[in-house]
């Protein structure tokens, strides 16, 4: 059918042991481990009576005389001919422009969204202490049973189908994997305990509240919206709960933001503060933090990474609670005695930068700028015959680094693993001397466009350097080979925090495309894996992928670790 739509979602939504999978041949009787859990089966809620079912290599396996009278369909086995013939009386006629594909599509994404915003649920609760259940959990045994191994051919309105799972014999009926049927009878199985409900889409079944499969397509279309809304919602959550460890509220406006602010990071440590926030052009905050007079003692009991830690709290409040494209400038102040006690914040490359020239908060390390200078010069003043002057000033604990290369080859011939070899080279020479000084830095020439850096616990962030990469891939693994299949690639690399990178993959093709298959599938992960392997050698990072079709259909997610 050109209609069938690859669905991934399935393997998510039924969570099942892998049972093994034994090797056996057509037309014979072999003996296979499947599990038994007195599973209940349901056509959209109503249970019907059906011979046992079990689970086999990670399937579900169903009696198709009962499922076919279930879904009112014509079923007619002849064991002689090895030949099972099923009747939708027309139901299943669809051409391309039919609705009913549309309908079984948004019911897996909406099952799927569900899914995962139970899981999310379930985490926080866990996460905040709260009693949590598995209604999902799948209970049974696990019996040795003889099965038929035939070749059994299965007609669909007086048409051969082909199926993922090669159906088996087992007690005078035909049995098939449920999720092998889905995409040939558009039907939506979801596995809660041992309750197994088959959703018709409008199809073979008729949807309780609805007239038609339209009415249910403009009602699935609005409803997976708001499932992406609250799945948004639930990540920012988990994220504010069980990553940054402050508290979660909804924030719809910048009273409500500045309110949570002071509610929840109302001290610097046992420093009292009162927070100002207002909101400039192109998603920039700034922030006033002022504390009072009769706390100047405090204030002197701080360090810098403590007055640090507080400013990336507000920032990740801020980028997680309301904007998460937010740049934070601002100041922490004594009004009474503005000339001590005064820091300086700034966003830069998605990271802040500090100054505490004034603070009076205590120096740990004194760093000297020409020493550096001297020494990067005396270094790395010739590097791959390329010669390089470099202008090196102390801004608050950070160090501001101008690189200036003699000739433009270094700008227009080197490639960006050269260039990020080059960063990398200069951090391990300084931190020799200062180890956990953190370099902002720009590499100039004359006429070209300028490279900007950041080192920061011994890795490397650069926009302008992620972009070469993307380009980098895009030349080198633009276009994905399986067969004679050919698939244009597009790369996209954004920078999450300071330790993950998402990298996100744009496929021109649509894996609805009959040409889409297993095959294609697993070659193309191993292409994706050397893919976020190049990434990561980069940027030393962690790399979360996503890989869409033509129709941003989610084909791939992939997370990998240094």
């Amino acid at each position: 059918m050109k209609n069938r739509f690859v669905i991934f979602t399935l393997i998510i939504l039924i969570l099942l042991p892998s049972l093994p999978r034994p090797s056996h041949g057509k037309g014979q009787v072999m003996e296979i481990d499947a599990l038994f859990g007195d599973f209940k089966l349901q056509v959209e809620g109503k249970y019907f009576p059906h011979k046992e079912t079990f689970i086999y290599d990670g399937e579900l396996w169903v009696p198709m005389k009962e499922i076919a009278k279930a879904l009112d369909m014509g079923y007619a086995f002849d064991p002689n001919k090895r030949s099972l013939k099923l009747n939708s009386h027309g139901k299943l006629n669809i051409d391309d422009i039919s609705k009913e594909p549309v309908a079984y599509q948004r019911g897996y994404e909406i099952q799927a969204k569900e899914k995962n915003i139970a899981e999310l649920d379930r985490q926080i609760r866990t996460f905040e202490g709260r009693w949590t259940s598995d209604p999902s959990e799948v209970e049974g045994v696990i019996r040795n049973i003889k099965v038929g191994f035939s070749d059994i051919d299965v007609l669909l309105d007086g048409k051969k189908i082909s199926l993922d799972r090669d159906p088996l014999l087992y007690k005078d009926d035909v049995y098939i994997s449920l999720v092998a049927l889905s995409p040939i009878l558009y039907i939506t199985p979801d596995l809660e305990g041992n309750i197994v409900n088959i959703d018709g889409n409008g199809i073979l079944a008729k949807k309780p509240g609805f007239n038609n499969v339209a009415n249910l397509t403009n009602f699935r279309d609005s409803l997976s919206l708001r499932r992406d809304r609250e799945l948004a919602e639930l990540e920012k959550k988990k994220k504010i709960l069980m990553d940054v460890k402050i508290p979660y509220e909804e924030v719809d406006s910048i009273g409500d933001m500045e309110r949570y602010l002071n509610r929840h990071l109302g001290y610097i440590g046992k420093l009292p503060v009162d927070i100002g926030l207002r909101s400039g052009g192109g998603s920039w905050y700034y922030l006033d933090i002022e504390f009072g007079a009769r706390n100047i003692s405090r204030w002197r009991d701080l360090t810098r990474r403590d007055v640090e830690a507080y400013v990336w709290d507000i920032f990740v409040a801020i980028t997680s609670l309301y904007d998460e494209e937010a740049k934070i400038q601002g100041q922490i102040i004594n009004p009474y005695r503005s000339r001590y006690n005064y820091v300086e914040f700034d966003t830069r490359i998605r990271n802040i930068v500090f100054k505490f020239i004034d603070s009076r908060l205590d120096m740990t390390e004194k760093v000297d700028p020409q020493f550096i200078t001297d020494l990067l010069e005396k270094r790395l003043g010739r590097y791959y015959k390329e010669y390089f002057d470099f202008t090196a000033r102390i801004s608050g604990y950070d160090l501001e680094l101008i690189i200036y290369p003699d000739s433009r080859y270094f700008m227009d011939r080197w490639n960006v693993h050269d260039k990020l070899s080059f960063l990398k080279e200069i951090d391990y020479i300084i931190k020799e001397y200062y180890p956990g000084l953190r370099i902002n830095g720009v590499i100039e020439y004359p006429g070209k466009d300028s490279i900007q850096f950041l080192i920061d616990d011994g890795k490397v962030r650069s926009p302008d350097l992620e972009r070469e990469t993307e380009e980098f891939l895009n030349d080198r693994y633009g276009l994905f080979k399986s067969g004679t299949l050919r698939i244009p690639m597009e790369y996209k690399l954004h920078p999450t925090n300071l330790d993950d990178y998402k990298l996100l993959v744009y496929m021109d093709f649509d894996i609805n495309d009959d040409r889409w298959n297993k095959t294609v599938e697993g070659a193309l992960e191993a292409f994706l894996q050397d893919v976020i392997s190049e990434v990561i050698g980069l940027w030393d990072m962690n790399i979360f992928l996503q890989a869409y079709d033509k129709n941003q259909y989610i084909v791939k997610e992939v997370i990998k670790t240094p």
